[in-house]
C-alpha cells in the first residue's frame, strides 16, 4: 500500500524546510545625503565647488592679456567658439598661485549670466562629503575667503572650505575689472 502525502502537507514540508535555512535579512544603514564637490587647492587652503556650479575644469588655455585691466585679470581665451575671462583667483585674494604651471587649472562657471574661468593651484577631483559633516565655523575659514564661503566640510584628516561663486560675481570688486 502506498502513502499518498497531501498537497497541503508537502507544502507545510516545504515550508518547514525554508524557515530552517532562512537567514536574516541585512541589518538596514542609515542613508546620510551627500553632496557632491569639486576639490581644489588655492592660498595653501582645500577649497570645494558645489559641482552643480562647475561648467568645467580645463588647462590653463592660450589667452590675450587684456590692457588697461586688474592685475588678476590674466587674460582672455577661446574655449570653443565662447570669450572666457580668465581671472588668477589667488592674485584678486591678496596672493598668488604657488603650484607648477603644469598643475594649474581653471575651473569654468557660468552663473547671473557671466562665464568666467578662476585659475586654481591644483584640482584633486570630484567627492562626495557627507552633509553632516558641513560646518558653518568662522574660524575653519582663512580670512581672505569669508565673504565668498558659506562653511567647510570637516574631515578627520582636513577641512574643505564651500566656495560659492555667486558671492564672488556679486561683489562689485571682483566685477570692476578696469585699471
Amino acid at each position: 500500500m502506498t502513502s499518498q502525502r497531501s498537497p497541503f502537507k508537502v507544502l507545510l514540508s516545504l515550508a518547514q524546510r525554508y524557515a530552517e535555512n532562512a537567514r536574516d535579512l541585512p541589518a538596514q544603514q542609515d542613508i546620510v545625503a551627500t553632496r557632491k564637490v569639486v576639490c581644489f587647492s588655492l592660498l595653501g587652503h582645500n577649497l570645494a565647488l558645489p559641482l552643480e556650479e562647475l561648467i568645467e575644469i580645463i588647462e590653463m588655455p592660450l589667452y590675450t592679456p587684456l590692457p588697461r585691466v586688474k592685475h588678476w585679470v590674466i587674460g582672455m581665451a577661446n574655449l570653443r567658439g565662447r570669450l572666457l575671462p580668465v581671472i588668477n583667483l589667488a592674485e584678486f585674494l591678496g596672493g598668488r598661485l604657488t603650484a607648477a604651471p603644469k598643475v594649474q587649472r581653471v575651473v569654468v562657471i557660468e552663473m547671473l549670466g557671466i562665464f568666467i574661468g578662476l585659475a586654481v593651484d591644483r584640482v584633486y577631483g570630484m567627492r562626495h562629503f557627507k552633509v553632516d559633516t558641513f560646518s558653518r565655523r568662522a574660524d575653519l575659514v582663512p580670512e581672505a575667503l569669508v565673504p565668498y564661503v558659506q562653511g567647510s566640510f570637516v574631515q578627520p584628516d582636513s577641512a574643505w572650505v564651500l566656495l560659492r561663486p555667486g558671492q564672488l560675481l556679486n561683489d562689485h570688486r571682483f566685477m570692476e575689472v578696469a585699471a
